[in-house]
């Protein structure tokens, strides 16, 4: 038993070692960018939208990976909080710094869809304003992070981030943007590009972290 822990142990690290060398960084997005584009290309058209619906795809994939990033770096907050631990902070701010990576890229391709989809950009839309407020405030959390503060203040900070995106996102009206278009979809083929682009995204993100990782305990 114990010999078959250390094998499985040494696997692990190998992976993880491999993970976070050139060539598996370049291999390991490579294959992402691949796989996105090839699901982006295959992706079912929506009735109403038609092929416009894949920059829709990108858009929500993009938006979720960073909302999915906030979300870890406030759980990590938590323990921060409950911990003062420097080592677990090092790892919010840098989940935090991708999560705000992936946002605001959703936020740029959130006009790209607008573009192709309504005709114009509408920087005013009640929506559009949510995102920007919760990017700034993410961006002031993270300039925060960076600065030799207490760790539970930025732990605690991190945490009433994630407060204030869901208090935006469940007072924010909806003008052009459909409520929960994907649950309510009827199409399980859209349902399930969106959850794979998502993952996909999500696995560039994780990926990212650890690239970024890496280089700091070098």
């Amino acid at each position: 038993m114990n010999e078959r822990r250390y094998r499985t142990g040494q696997q692990m690290a190998g992976v993880w070692a491999f993970l976070r060398s050139p060539a598996g960084l370049v291999r390991g997005f490579t294959f992402l960018a691949v796989a996105v584009a090839l699901l982006l290309w295959l992706a079912p058209a929506e009735k109403m939208l038609g092929t416009g619906m894949r920059s829709v795809y990108l858009h929500v994939g993009l938006i979720w990976t960073g909302i999915a990033g906030f979300t870890v770096a406030g759980l990590l907050g938590l323990l921060v909080l409950w911990r003062d631990d420097a080592r677990l902070d090092g790892w919010a701010q840098t989940v935090g710094w991708v999560a705000c990576g992936f946002f605001a890229a959703g936020f740029l391709s959130s006009m790209l869809a607008s573009s192709i989809n309504w005709g114009g950009v509408f920087l005013a839309e009640p929506r559009n304003a949510s995102a920007l407020m919760v990017l700034s405030v993410a961006l002031i959390v993270q300039i925060w992070g960076s600065w030799p503060v207490w760790s539970r203040l930025k732990g605690l900070m991190r945490v009433v981030l994630v407060a204030i995106f869901t208090w935006s996102n469940l007072t924010t009206p909806l003008v052009l943007h459909p409520r929960d278009p994907i649950r309510t979809s009827t199409s399980l083929m859209i349902q399930y590009t969106f959850l794979g682009i998502f993952v996909l995204f999500s696995l560039a993100a994780a990926l990212l972290v650890v690239a970024v990782k890496g280089r700091e305990e070098q």
